[in-house]
């Protein structure tokens, strides 16, 4: 094997691979997109125009259409119990499936109308639940990458060539640029200079994670080529 120096730059290129490894694992997560045609589209449709009737639900459907609100748009803003936004999407006025406000609306384009999670039924229920878990899930996945950051360039700094770290801790490997691999398993004279290891226990490094995150981020990227 070549002996390849620890650099900045090395120490940034591994770095910045496992950011990329963290963008990736979060992207399936990241679709929670209100798709027109969907079954939580049109319940989330239904729930925001009766939303406006509220204070004369009997009234609706009711009126003259040139006594309602028929807006281009409406701007949804859905809100917890402690009134944190939690959601903001758009509800779309089609000819196919025409939205008919309350006539408090009726001078508005692009009226602003706020939900709350707890009036949501059926499939929009559904879909905020399913939106919660991912963004759960996503805080997850950023804090785990983000303490294997910090772990690896810890790590990094005890040393001063890839080929003690990769000796110490051989799951370095996968976060390593290819072209530092190349140089790497590059056939090289043996160098006489010997370099004190360092104790991953010590720095808290927890290299099954290590080696799962780095496993997890080739699978979602084989199937998003796929």
């Amino acid at each position: 094997m070549a002996y390849v120096r620890k650099t900045d730059t090395l120490v940034h290129d591994i770095a910045e691979r496992v950011d990329e490894m963290s963008l990736a694992a979060q992207k399936p997560h990241q679709s929670d997109k209100l798709e027109i045609g969907t079954n939580e589209y049109t319940d989330m449709r239904n729930i925001v125009v009766a939303k406006t009737w509220e204070d004369a639900p009997e009234l609706q459907g009711k009126l003259p259409d040139d006594w309602c609100g028929t807006p281009t748009r409406v701007d949804v803003h859905l809100r917890n119990s402690r009134e944190d936004r939690v959601a903001h999407f758009y509800i779309e006025n089609t000819t196919a499936n025409p939205i008919r406000l309350s006539p408090e609306f009726r001078n508005s384009s692009y009226p602003d109308v706020t939900v709350y999670v707890d009036e949501l039924t059926g499939a929009a229920k559904t879909w905020i639940d399913s939106a919660a878990g991912k963004k759960e899930k996503l805080r997850e996945i950023k804090e785990q990458f983000k303490n294997l950051r910090h772990q690896l360039v810890a790590f990094m700094q005890q040393h001063a060539s890839l080929n003690t770290m990769i000796t110490e801790m051989p799951e370095l490997e996968m976060y390593v640029p290819d072209k530092y691999m190349q140089k790497y398993r590059a056939k090289s004279a043996p160098r006489a200079k010997v370099e004190r290891p360092t104790n991953v226990e010590d720095l808290n490094i927890d290299v099954d994670a290590l080696a799962a995150a780095a496993i997890t981020h080739r699978m979602v990227t084989a199937s998003s080529s796929s």
